[in-house]
Formats: C-alpha cells, structure tokens, sequence
C-alpha cells in the first residue's frame, strides 16, 4: 500500500501539480488497523496531522449524518415535511409538500443556489458571507413545490436542512455538529469558520493559480452545505468510524447515514445516502464518496466498507476552470482526478 501511494505521487504530472510551494496537499489513507499520511515531505504512519482545511461540501455528509443522529433519538423523521418542523412555514405549499429526504438526497426539485444568493454577495471571493436568516426564510417562502423527483445537486437544499436541524434542537450548527459528532468521534480540532477550537491551525488558502483568497465565511443559513474545517487526522477518525461500525453509540446513525436512500442511476449501483454519494465498483464492492471545494480549497473523501479501506485528500489549493473540462487531455490534474487515481490503484489493490 505505502509503495503504490508512493509511486502515484511521484509520477511527473501529479508532482507538477503538488509542488507550487503555497500547496499544501496532504493525503490520508486508512484501513481498519492502521493509518498512512503522505506530505510533501515524507509519509508516515499514524502521525498527527492537525492543520485545519475547509472541507467544503464534504460537510454534506455531516449533516446528513446530523439528521440521522436526531432521526435515531425520535427528533424528528426524515418523512417529516418542512412546515411541520417550522410553524411559521406553514403557508408556504414548498414547505408543506418538502420532506427532510429529499433535501438529504438532493430531491427536493431546489436550484443550486437560492435566487436571493446573488443579491447579498459584496465580495465575490466569499459568496456565502452575508446571507442570512432572513434571506432564507425569504427563499423558501418564495420556492414552489415541484413535481420532478430526480437528483438535482443543490448548496440551498443543504442550507435549509442544517439551519432547520439545529434550529430544532435550539443550538447553532456549529455546537450541534460538535456536541452530537465531533466530541464523540473525538473530532475535537473540526467546526465551522473561528468557531474551532484552534483557529491558529486554518492554513491560508489559495487560488490555483497559487493567488491568496479569503476563506469562505457562513452563516447558519449555508454552513451545512459547506462551512466545516478539519484537519486530516479529524477527517481519518470520521471515515474510521464508517469502516468499523463497532459498538459505538453512533453506529446506527452511521449505518443509516451511508444506506441508499435514492438510486440515482437504478440498476447501475449509483445512489445516495445522508448525503453519501456512492458507486458499485466492478467487482460488486461499494464506494461512498464525497467532494469539496471552495475559491481556495479542495477536498475528497471515499471508503470502501466491504473492503475495508479510507482515503482522504486534503489541499489549500482551489480548482480553476480549465480543470473542469471533459474534452480529453485537456483536463489538469486536480483533486477530483489524483483522488480518483487513488481510489483506482489503491481499493484495487486492497
């Protein structure tokens, strides 16, 4: 395993893509007994790793697992529809027919970003930072129910569900992730923005092109969809927990968290769970995944639980449009693609 990772990250095309000295790209590769931590400078078996990275919508998943947590204790069903939960929703036709499961599974019919985002941006670079409570009551009383069920990725969908969860159980969503998932995880570096417990930890962040950017700010309104910060060792216990399944008093929620619970591609072995994305690899195991990014970061996050392996990849460095493009040899290396190599040779192999 040490000798793959090894010889992925020193091939020519990934080295150009690590080696701007503002990058610090930091991967994490776990099994149920034993963790590898490549940096730059060395790799290594079950050190610390504590500098904190915006995880971007890598947080999705917490929050579907936040959902799961509560669904466990009976505060709530995700068959529950949104105006049940928040009374003054109740003469919104949206609120009344929406259920927590679709917004968990990206089918609530919801645009990407609400139509009211645009008009509170000030700074570009930190799109998220002056939308408010008052903005998001707006955009769900100004939403109307849909008839489409499919997968529609969407940043509003998660916002609503997180500020709707922690607004239930009276707490902000930085206290509610901490106390229900990172305190007992052990977590304890993760949490949203300055709310952390080490803020001296946030590493800069850059563009791709290696220019200084601010970190994304959020209110409660969006951090769900994307306002976690952690380090790689946080990021390993989260996708321990996943790969163990134990005795642990969140393991149901865990279980629950990673299940389908909408087939995007029937029949393909391609759904989605509490936000878990997930894939049937060729040889019938299964691959649950998730992404991240802002201006200046990017992230991945994949286990694979039938074979009993992790990974984790970290960077201060955020995508630039060119590596988005799907003609053939015109796509730059980035997270997304070194992760899918890893996952490629690594789960392979495991």
């Amino acid at each position: 395993m040490k000798i793959t990772l090894i010889d992925v990250m020193t091939e020519e095309r990934i080295h150009r893509f690590v080696s701007p000295p503002t990058h610090q790209l930091t991967i994490g590769l776990v099994t149920k007994t034993q963790r590898h931590i490549w940096t730059r400078e060395q790799l290594t078996e079950d050190v610390q790793s504590d500098s904190l990275y915006e995880i971007g919508s890598i947080t999705k998943t917490m929050t579907g697992l936040l959902l799961a947590i509560g669904e466990q204790r009976g505060l709530w069903h995700h068959s529950d529809r949104l105006a049940d939960l928040v009374p003054e929703w109740s003469s919104s036709s949206f609120a009344q027919q929406t259920t927590l499961l679709q917004l968990v599974t990206h089918t609530a019919g919801l645009p990407p970003i609400p139509d009211n985002l645009r008009e509170t941006i000030t700074d570009k670079r930190n799109p998220y930072a002056k939308y408010t409570e008052s903005h998001l009551i707006d955009a769900v009383m100004a939403e109307r129910p849909t008839t489409r069920t499919s997968h529609r990725y969407s940043n509003f969908g998660f916002g609503i569900l997180g500020w709707l969860l922690s607004r239930k159980i009276e707490k902000s969503l930085h206290d509610a992730l901490y106390e229900e998932i990172f305190q007992p995880l052990g977590m304890t570096s993760s949490g949203i923005g300055s709310k952390v417990h080490h803020p001296d930890e946030i590493l800069p962040v850059y563009t791709s092109k290696g220019k200084s950017t601010p970190h994304w700010d959020f209110h409660d309104t969006f951090a769900a969809a994307g306002g976690v910060l952690s380090s790689l060792s946080d990021m390993l216990t989260y996708i321990e927990a996943y790969l163990t399944l134990d005795d642990h008093p969140l393991c149901p929620a865990l279980d629950e968290s990673s299940k389908e619970h909408y087939s995007i591609f029937p029949g393909k072995g391609i759904g989605i769970g509490y936000g878990w994305m997930f894939y049937r690899e060729k040889d019938g195991s299964t691959t649950h995944w998730h992404n991240g990014g802002t201006y200046g970061s990017s992230s991945f996050a994949a286990f694979n639980r039938d074979k009993g392996i992790g990974l984790v990849v970290f960077s201060n460095h955020g995508l630039d449009a060119w590596s988005q493009l799907p003609l053939i040899g015109m796509r730059r290396m980035n997270v997304d693609k070194l992760a899918r190599i890893l996952t490629t040779r690594l789960f392979e192999k495991a």
